[in-house]
């Protein structure tokens, strides 16, 4: 498998809102803990602080394990392509829960001996399976047909979407308002256009050409424009040009958004050729 970054096309696509309820009992657990070792500590007791306080921090960590874990999921659950989260972060929460659990038993008090306080972390970690469940360990490949692999359609999305937050970083050292108009609309384009790919595999062979020379020629171009931006160094003449070639990529994002929803094998691979020749003409690529 590549070793290209998991694909996931935004992070805002995750209510942190949303998270934070799904874990909000593993932060509230360790309280009682906290409050046990706050009380050592007034008393003076220095083992059963340090036995305690560890007991909150391992809670604790697990919680934070777990809640990215959560967002991890969340990301995944979302999208109808995805690869399997590299780390099991919930798995590994869950097993540091369960530990700090049993410990905590044996050694914070009385009441439990080591086979009893094994059950009770052994009963933690099926709680936690049971409530939360354990990490996705399989790709979502959606119906990625025999002609592309799923390792291709990912590799491509990631790097589509690399090009696409280029421009949009491009676009915010760009002090125009047209400009950012403009760039705003092909940015959202640009992801609808994934957003396609993501639907329908099949369609990355047709898209590929396109996403290449396409979004490698609106980055290249954006960022050098920025640059120029930023040194003060932009004339009239630069402005005019730059206005130019964002229209044509608008306009022939807008048009290959379109045929690609009607699979439009030759009309795209024409429309490719055309806008190569331009950007080449430009100076772009």
């Amino acid at each position: 498998m590549s070793n290209a970054k998991r694909y996931s096309p935004d992070d805002s696509e995750v209510s942190d809102f949303k998270i934070g309820l799904k874990g909000i009992l593993l932060f509230i657990m360790p309280v009682p803990v906290l409050v046990a070792a706050v009380v050592s500590l007034i008393g003076g007791n220095f083992w059963a602080t340090v036995i305690n306080g560890a007991a909150f921090s391992g809670f604790m960590l697990s919680a934070i394990i777990a809640r990215h874990g959560f967002k991890v999921e969340q990301l995944y659950n979302s999208k109808k392509l995805a690869l399997a989260p590299t780390t099991p972060f919930k798995t590994v929460a869950a097993i540091l829960l369960s530990i700090t659990t049993a410990l905590t038993a044996f050694l914070a008090t009385d009441n439990y001996n080591i086979f009893s306080s094994i059950l009770i972390g052994g009963a933690t970690l099926l709680a936690f399976y049971l409530w939360y469940g354990l990490d996705p360990r399989r790709n979502k490949t959606g119906n990625i047909g025999l002609g592309v692999s799923a390792e291709e359609v990912f590799e491509a999305l990631e790097a589509a979407n690399i090009k696409i937050d280029a421009i949009e970083t491009a676009r915010t050292e760009i002090s125009n308002a047209q400009f950012d108009q403009h760039l705003d609309r092909i940015i959202s384009k640009a992801r609808n256009i994934i957003s396609l790919i993501e639907n329908d595999p099949n369609d990355l062979p047709r898209a590929r050409k396109f996403l290449k020379v396409y979004l490698d020629g609106t980055r290249r171009v954006t960022e050098s424009y920025a640059k120029t931006h930023r040194n003060e160094a932009t004339t009239v003449a630069l402005d005019s040009n730059f206005s130019n070639v964002l229209n044509s990529i608008e306009n022939t994002f807008d048009e290959q958004h379109e045929k690609l929803k009607k699979q439009d094998q030759f009309d795209l691979d024409v429309n490719i050729e055309v806008l190569e020749t331009q950007l080449k003409r430009e100076g772009i690529i």
